[in-house]
């Protein structure tokens, strides 16, 4: 029979099989700290329900033998909400080293060894949740006394051994075992006793795809996890996403449990997860550059084996402009650097992207990886192409300054796809500066291909002169901005001007100070560039021609920009003219504006590559 009390929703529950021992109905009746329970709706039998329950918990968790002696039959049939038994209760509950609780109980009730609660936790699941090695240990022992007799849970399993094995087998709704709850809650102790007990049992993963050795390794349980790898016959490593438990350590940054790893010869070094990442991908993407030569050192095969998009580690370092560890990989595995992924894209290719001038140059600078300045990838384009306006790329002997791609397009057409005002000038001062003519690059090619390229062009062109109603306005303010404010600096310097009667009335009191005709020649030039960049915003609708209103957009723009900086470094002159008498306030109020812009130009520029 089952006795069940409901109390605002909350259902309490306690099972008691009659025919289980004669006379049971009297347990029920007349005992447990002489407490009447009977089976009726009341109000009053509800609360003495409860308070039966109250007991039970308090008695079960103090170890208070007594109160369960004279109803030892029954006791596996006496639950909580949760399913949980008595024992269940004592082991969470647990603060002392007595054990005689849990040896008379199961003395008395052998078969609450293999109760499990609602969450299918047996004894030894909360035993090692908790750290009770002790109680793991004679828990143990009796499954030899005890055999388990659910045979076709057994049949289900696939389990043909012994009850001691089955126990350490048996997982709970999360199908994590015993050895799950013991690594994760770092109980060395439970972990020794749990493994020794039976070395060649074969540990899989629970829902989250976790082994109890994966789990040791993203925690950063060393000592657990040389413990697992030299008592375990074959320790499985297996995480989600396909990967390993060398992936997580590498993730970690763990020099401890990648070393375990790496020297335990069952491991495999360069194995790939779902994205075809193998560890040595993740410690080039993370930047971990002693992981990444620990790595190389035990498996440099690892170097050469690319992910499912064909990217090798070098690519993904290379990507993120890591030097480290670039140099790193093309010291020790030079042939990884002619490896190209399925877009044809090759290590300077990545390196050109990240923008990182110090990565390219470590390319450029090899001799023996010249070629790959004018490889290309399955478009037609080469390095030079994607990093057209880096200057050190354009000035490296090898480049071929007038390659196309199969779209016929060059690199100042590259720049022209990926602005929304193309700045044609930009690449031609700076071919002008190298001494190449950026006009015989583009002769043949600009607005002629078999694809009538001249449309394609004058199309971007179009795009371009389209949105110069509204944009222009904007730029049109911030020029006369800039030119107003300049102006008016021209004639209220800093300092102020001479009183006194003399040759000197009028001048300025800071003529001589070096800051001072910093800033006025600082303030002029921006005055001349913006008043400059007025001039040629009008001017541009005059022109007819859609390539001029093109180009003039473009110089504007380059105008403005100028005396943007300029206007800035007349601000920093003037400020450090006026406090020519403190030169550590006027080097301070200088340099902590430079350094802010540095530090948010780094941040954000980490941000960006992280994002990738």
């Amino acid at each position: 029979m089952a006795t069940v009390a409901n109390v605002s929703g909350v259902s309490i529950e306690i099972e008691i099989m009659t025919d289980a021992v004669a006379g049971s109905e009297s347990y029920i009746n007349n005992n447990i700290n002489n407490i009447e329970v009977t089976v009726a709706s009341s109000s009053n039998n509800q609360e003495k329900n409860f308070d039966l329950l109250d007991s039970v918990y308090s008695a079960a968790a103090d170890g208070d033998i007594d109160k369960f002696q004279q109803h030892a039959r029954v006791l596996d049939q006496i639950l909580t909400p949760y399913g949980n038994t008595i024992l269940h209760i004592h082991i969470t509950a647990r603060i002392s080293q007595n054990m005689d609780f849990v040896r008379e109980i199961l003395g008395m009730c052998p078969e609450l060894l293999w109760k499990t609660n609602k969450k299918g936790e047996t004894l030894l699941h909360m035993a090692a949740r908790h750290g009770h090695a002790d109680v793991a240990k004679y828990l143990l022992q009796e499954c030899k006394n005890t055999p388990y007799q659910n045979h076709h849970h057994d049949q289900e399993l696939g389990i043909n051994s012994t009850s001691t094995r089955l126990m350490l087998q048996m997982v709970n709704e999360a199908k994590d075992t015993a050895l799950h709850e013991a690594v994760r809650y770092n109980h060395l102790d439970v972990v020794q006793l749990l493994t020794k007990e039976d070395p060649s049992l074969p540990y899989d993963v629970n829902k989250s795809d976790e082994t109890p050795l994966y789990l040791a390794v993203e925690r950063g349980y060393a000592e657990i996890l040389e413990e697992i790898l030299s008592t375990c016959v074959s320790p499985a490593d297996h995480g989600p996403y396909s990967r390993t438990a060398l992936h997580t350590a590498v993730i970690c940054n763990n020099t401890r449990t990648t070393t375990l790893l790496l020297n335990d010869k069952r491991i495999l070094k360069s194995k790939q997860d779902q994205q075809g990442w193998t560890p040595l991908h993740l410690a080039a993407h993370l930047g971990y550059i002693v992981i990444l030569k620990m790595l190389l050192i035990k498996d440099r095969s690892a170097a050469y084996k690319a992910d499912n998009e064909g990217k090798t580690a070098l690519h993904v370092a290379a990507g993120l402009g890591r030097v480290g560890i670039m140099r790193e990989l093309i010291s020790r595995c030079p042939g990884c650097c002619e490896l190209v992924d399925k877009r044809g894209w090759n290590v300077l290719h990545f390196a050109s992207t990240s923008k990182n001038r110090m990565a390219v140059g470590l390319i450029l600078r090899n001799p023996l990886l010249g070629n790959l300045v004018n490889e290309k990838d399955e478009k037609g384009n080469t390095p030079f192409l994607h990093a057209a306006s880096m200057r050190f790329i354009i000035n490296h002997s090898k480049v071929d300054e007038k390659v196309f791609n199969n779209e016929n397009q060059n690199a100042e057409d590259m720049i022209d796809l990926l602005t929304i005002f193309p700045w044609t000038s930009r690449l031609d001062i700076i071919l002008w500066l190298f001494g190449t003519s950026s006009r015989i690059i583009r002769n043949g090619r600009l607005f002629m291909s078999k694809d009538d390229d001249k449309e394609g062009k004058e199309n971007r062109v179009d795009s371009v002169s389209s949105n110069e109603d509204g944009v222009g306005k904007n730029y049109l303010v911030v020029a006369t901005l800039i030119a107003t404010v300049t102006f008016a600096a021209g004639f209220t310097v800093p300092g102020g001007f001479v009183a006194n009667e003399g040759p000197t009335q009028g001048a300025a009191i800071l003529t001589k100070n070096r800051a001072f005709q910093a800033f006025v020649i600082f303030n002029t030039v921006s005055m001349f560039l913006s008043s400059l960049a007025v001039f040629n915003h009008l001017s541009i609708r005059p022109a007819t021609h859609k390539i001029e209103i093109y180009r003039r957009m473009s110089f504007r723009d380059l105008l403005i920009r100028y005396a943007m900086l300029a206007m800035i470094g007349a601000f920093l002159a003037g400020t450090c003219a006026v406090l020519h008498n403190d030169q550590k306030l006027a080097i301070t109020a200088c340099v902590v504006p430079v350094a802010v812009y540095l530090f948010v130009k780094r941040i954000t520029k980490s941000s960006l590559h992280q994002s990738m």
